[in-house]
């Protein structure tokens, strides 16, 4: 996994930064804090400032591959083990001593380890050319919606985003309430809501749960945040690929008759830029979307045969992308299942090889 920046830094702060150290290709960023144990490589000409609760790890090449360190320290045993040195009760972290003495059992051969880190990075290689292919569908389905809106052809119009869909505001059962928790159906939150393609999340309520404190939206919803510290910097959207429960710093949009989920996703989503000039501040680095405030936003909507010729068009586009997502679930799941027996022995190199040729 390469490491990826959240926040850029001009090359002032770039070089004062990095005066000590200068992070190299194939080095390692360890997190020490808030959250303990993430873990990713450095890749090639990839520029990286350290914060304050990471550490870079500089694997010596003579006895250890890097890939196959990055995967020695995100199997789970070896994230239990920093999770259980790590200390302090409100906010647990590791000292730079503890990570310096961290115990790494059964070490193989470098030759072993190389031949590990090939089969576990070839799906880590698949996963990101499925992202990219999923963000150049994306792209090209949203490119298509701004130059098809623009044309000037008359066969678009300005409609408030209000008369567009019936809004629908979350929820959150109640957390102390275990029957209402660990279901199938994703909860989406202001802090899930992390893909374009919503269809999973890492909470899950059961039909009990949905049934008391949230909603529950079908497939084909366009599901954005209204309030979090996200707000401030992005405008996080999604289209819902499956039924599933939201809280309320979420608002949701069930499209009305005839108006397509993904054109009505995309006029939204070209509109970013705007949408971010109506963020109120909320205290404490937190961002407000008032519901008066977008509801009025005008979006430009095919008309007539136009919209079902445009649906069609768009529509491969965005399932070509959340296909890749799906795969990509697969995919990391599989890495998960063979991580931690390739690095303790339990399954051959070459067992795993052939798991891994049918799977890409």
């Amino acid at each position: 996994m390469l490491f990826e920046s959240a926040i850029p830094v001009n090359k002032a702060t770039y070089e004062s930064w990095t005066a000590r150290e200068k992070p190299l290709e194939n080095d390692l960023i360890l997190t020490r804090e808030a959250p303990v144990g993430q873990i990713a490589k450095i890749g090639a000409s990839q520029r990286v400032c350290l914060r304050q609760r990471t550490v870079l790890l500089r694997p010596n090449k003579d006895i250890v591959d890097p890939r196959y360190l990055l995967y020695a320290l995100m199997a789970p045993a070896t994230q239990e083990l920093m999770h259980s040195m790590a200390s302090g009760s409100t906010v647990p972290h590791l000292n730079i001593k503890e990570v310096r003495n961290l115990s790494l059992d059964n070490f193989p051969p470098l030759a072993t380890q190389q031949a590990i880190a090939s089969v576990l990075g070839a799906l880590d290689d698949k996963i990101s050319t499925n992202v990219r292919t999923a963000e150049v569908s994306a792209d090209l389905a949203e490119a298509l919606y701004v130059r098809e809106s623009q044309s000037g052809n008359g066969c678009w119009s300005q409609v408030t985003l209000a008369d567009t869909a019936r809004w629908l505001s979350g929820g959150t059962p109640k957390t102390s309430e275990s029957s209402y928790w660990g279901g199938d159906i994703p909860w989406i939150s202001a802090a899930s809501l992390k893909s374009p393609w919503v269809d999973d999340s890492d909470r899950r309520v059961t039909k009990l749960g949905a049934e008391n404190g949230t909603r529950l939206i079908p497939k084909g919803s366009i599901i954005f945040v209204v309030r979090g510290m996200s707000l401030t910097s992005e405008f996080r959207i999604g289209l819902t690929q499956r039924e599933v429960a939201f809280g309320q710093d979420c608002k949701a949009l069930l499209p009305a008759p005839g108006i397509a989920p993904e054109t009505l996703f995309l006029a939204l989503k070209s509109r970013t830029p705007e949408i971010l000039r109506l963020v109120d501040a909320a205290g404490h680095g937190t961002g407000r979307l008032s519901t008066d405030r977008i509801s009025n936003l005008r979006v430009l909507l095919p008309k007539g045969p136009t919209a079902a010729n445009f649906s069609r068009t768009v529509g491969p586009l965005i399932e070509q992308a959340c296909a890749m997502r799906r795969e990509n679930r697969t995919l990391a799941e599989l890495r998960d299942t063979l991580l931690p027996q390739l690095v303790t022995g339990k399954i051959r190199v070459k067992d795993a090889e052939r798991i891994v040729e049918d799977a890409t």
